[in-house]
């Protein structure tokens, strides 16, 4: 059937009515264009638009990833830009029927991209930032609006007139759209820089949830408000406004317990079931319908469901899994379609370019000045100030989507709308650019001394972070502590730090317990661990000093929290316990303390052959150390903490030096073979009178070593090592091919390897 488009005008409006032939074609074989109809163009444009960003980011690979980017060049690609100036493909891509289908597709997209990425943000994140980020987020809110408006003044009688064909309210109107930021894209930016864990993403993210919250509270009160003004009928307003609140309501008190419900009737470990997926998007289609019909935007249900969401697993961050590819691969061309169309970059002159992007300057400039001050003014160091105003300005798909809705009520026009979404993708590429780099540069935290065992005076007290994943890890961990307690001198000093993965929030946390546990409250499992050490604490008041923290972070950079522990407390060692059976994400984490951490670290696998000290008295104790020394500066790192734990009144050290068979040093390297030397001489002439038992044992192969290792092994409940040796040892020869832990080192894994089947816990060095 022949396709007959008609318009009409009826009330000053056009009218465009179009005869109706099916969503699906029969095929060229019938005789049929299937272009024409509906659904082979919307897969036509889906394929297209995936190809040409796929394109665009293999272009990019090599300078990072730029997904933002990407998708805005292939958008600017396909429309009246570049490609679109054939009219024959305007024509066949994009006539009237098109587009209304992929405006729904798109406005479809940004409902779920709301939800899934609104529905990670844990709303008691608020209630952790401290008074820096409240007082961040309502400056954030302020300055930029005020500043934005100023400088639309200032440009508009200063400096030549605003951009031809611009009015003023709509020249104003865009000042306030560019004070607007938003969460969830900081959010996104932070999570692929792997930065959702440092000082300035922390910063920058609690801000900006103070700043949002702040913003909608301005959005329903300004449409309270006008609602109220303009409307004939004060009963009507009044009505909307009650029904806003209902919404709000039901969202809290029927939808949030119904996704509870589910949460609870899912196992722990396993995904959403179908069916209960399939009631979640209808919530959220019923919570978006119910925005329309009182007034608010669409994807305002979306937001409000979103945040409504129990952020345990398998909701929160398992429904991005789940719907992640469904919106990114499927529904996200379609959006990118409807930006490029709109986008039309003849429109401009240079003269108006200028204008727009002095107005974007001073209002990013402004958002800059609102960070930066407080944070100085609370002693944060001035590039960490710096980096987080520049965080706050990054824009991305929510931007963007603000913009087309604000041209499709036609609050700006579409000379407004391209320069805006230009200068959103060109400035926050360059921005993500300067983050990571100066990120980077700041992130390589050198320390003005040597932080190791060796280097730390005996009279100083010892430092040492000791880190754990789990509430099992916390007694041995306590043991190892107690091993490390001075007789006299200095107390020593700890901060206990428990690794907790961010599955339940959506945001990396840095908590830092200060309070006493309330023996009246039942104590959470992060409690229960604060309390251990605090109990401990209070046993040895004056030879323990301990801190505790609590970091949630994501697996690949959870070695931020502990290096940036590690360097502002100045610590000499840190200690992670670890089980023998390590998982992937656990070698990664221990590979990363290894290259990153400012101070030695200690690689600690218990397998339950220390005692609970808390229940045996130490005077009926005898715990048995042999400390394995082959020489390097990890082997010296090693016999300088045996011989802080050797003075522990319950300690029996035993130190084997192994020789190879000329009872020399096995290194060839005569500067280490120096210093192990003059290290070994210093140690048995300081500790000849007390209860350490020296050892030297010529090892000619790995043979040997084994059965060394083997037959004496059993007999101590903890043999030390270090990680790092000398290649190409001979005494060593073969065992790194067979190594499956190689963060242990050669020495660490054969001792926890099968092949020894031995019991005895291990504690493996690097400084």
């Amino acid at each position: 059937m022949e396709n007959i488009t008609k318009t009409y005008n009826y009330g000053g409006v056009d009218w465009i009515c179009e005869t109706w032939i099916g969503a699906s074609s029969m095929g060229i074989a019938h005789g049929e264009n299937p272009i024409k109809f509906a659904l082979p163009l919307l897969l036509l444009q889906i394929s297209v638009v995936s190809l040409f960003s796929m394109f665009f980011q293999f272009l990019l690979r090599p300078f990072g990833k730029f997904a933002f980017l990407a998708q805005i060049l292939a958008g600017i690609c396909l429309g009246p830009s570049i490609i679109g100036r054939n009219k024959q493909y305007m024509s066949t891509f994009f006539y009237t029927r098109s587009i209304y289908i992929i405006e729904s597709f798109e406005a479809i997209c940004f409902l779920f991209i709301c939800y899934v990425t609104t529905c990670q943000i844990d709303t008691h994140m608020i209630k952790r930032v401290g008074r820096l980020a409240f007082i961040n987020g309502i400056v954030l809110f302020l300055i930029p609006f005020l500043w934005g408006q100023f400088t639309a003044i200032l440009i508009s009688k200063r400096l030549g007139g605003r951009p031809a064909g611009v009015p003023p309210a709509e020249f104003h109107h865009v000042a306030i759209v560019q004070s607007t930021m938003f969460f969830q894209v900081v959010y996104g930016v932070l999570s692929n820089l792997k930065m959702l864990n440092t000082e300035p993403g922390r910063l920058a993210l609690a801000s900006m949830m103070v700043h949002d919250c702040l913003s909608w509270c301005f959005f329903m009160l300004n449409i309270a408000l006008k609602h109220n003004t303009h409307s004939a009928d004060k009963n009507h307003a009044y009505f909307l406004s009650a029904a806003q609140m209902l919404m709000i309501v039901v969202i809290v008190y029927v939808f949030r317990p119904i996704m509870v419900w589910m949460m609870k009737r899912t196992p722990v470990g396993h995904s959403l079931k179908a069916s209960y997926l399939t009631v979640i998007c209808v919530l959220l289609f019923i919570s978006s319908l119910w925005s329309e019909f009182v007034g608010l935007p669409y994807f305002f249900g979306a937001v409000a469901l979103g945040l409504a969401t129990p952020k345990r697993p398998p909701l929160g961050t398992g429904l991005s899994e789940k719907m992640g590819c469904f919106i990114w691969y499927f529904l996200m061309p379609c959006y990118i379609i409807g930006i490029g169309y709109n986008m039309d970059l003849s429109l401009f002159s240079l003269g108006d370019l200028i204008r727009y992007e002095i107005l974007f300057g001073m209002v990013r400039f402004a958002k800059v000045v609102a960070v930066a001050l407080p944070s100085l003014y609370y002693n944060v160091p001035l590039w960490h100030a710096i980096l987080v105003g520049f965080i706050v300005n990054i824009q991305g798909i929510y931007d963007v989507q603000i913009y087309k809705q604000n041209f499709n009520y036609r609050k700006i026009s579409k000379k407004t709308f391209g320069a805006m979404v230009m200068s959103a993708m060109i400035n926050s590429t360059i921005l993500i650019v300067v983050v990571k780099k100066v990120y980077q540069t700041m992130s390589k935290r050198n320390p003005y001394k040597r932080r190791t065992v060796q280097h730390c005076r005996i009279e100083a007290p010892l430092r040492i972070l000791t880190c754990f994943r789990q509430r099992e890890a916390v007694r041995p961990v306590l043991d190892l502590v107690e091993l490390s307690r001075p007789a006299i001198g200095s107390p020593l000093s700890v901060f206990a730090l428990n690794l907790e993965e961010l599955n339940n929030h959506s945001l990396p946390l840095l908590i830092h317990h200060t309070q006493e546990i309330s023996p009246f409250v039942v104590p959470s499992p992060r409690d229960q661990i604060v309390k251990a050490f605090h109990n401990y604490k209070k046993s040895n008041p004056e030879t323990v000093l301990i801190e505790c923290f609590t970091a949630v972070a994501p697996r690949k950079t959870m070695h931020e929290d502990v290096c940036t522990i590690a360097f502002d407390q100045e610590t000499d060692l840190v200690v992670l316990t670890l089980d023998a059976g390590m998982e992937s994400w656990e070698r990664l984490l221990c590979r990363n303390l290894l290259q990153t951490c400012p101070c030695s670290v200690a690689l600690f696998i218990d397998r339950g052959r220390l005692p609970d000290f808390r229940f045996v008295p130490i005077k009926k104790l005898c715990i048995t150390i042999c400390a394995v020394f082959l020489g390097g500066p990890d082997d010296r790192e090693m016999l300088a903490y045996a011989t802080r734990l050797a003075n522990h009144p319950s300690v029996e050290l035993h130190v084997f030096r192994l020789l190879d068979h000329n009872g020399a040093s096995p290194l060839r390297d005569m500067v280490e073979r120096n210093h192990d030397m003059r290290v070994i001489n210093m140690f048995r002439k300081e500790n000849s009178e007390n209860n350490i038992i020296f050892r030297e044992v010529r090892i000619e192969e790995a043979v040997e070593l084994m059965e060394l290792l083997r037959k004496e092994g059993d007999d101590f409940d903890v043999m030390m090592v270090g990680i790092r040796h000398e290649e190409n040892l001979l005494m060593l020869e073969g065992l790194s091919e067979w190594s499956n832990m190689k963060e242990l080192g050669e020495l660490g894994d054969l001792l926890i390897s099968k092949d020894l089947q031995l019991s005895v816990s291990v504690l493996a060095l690097h400084q």
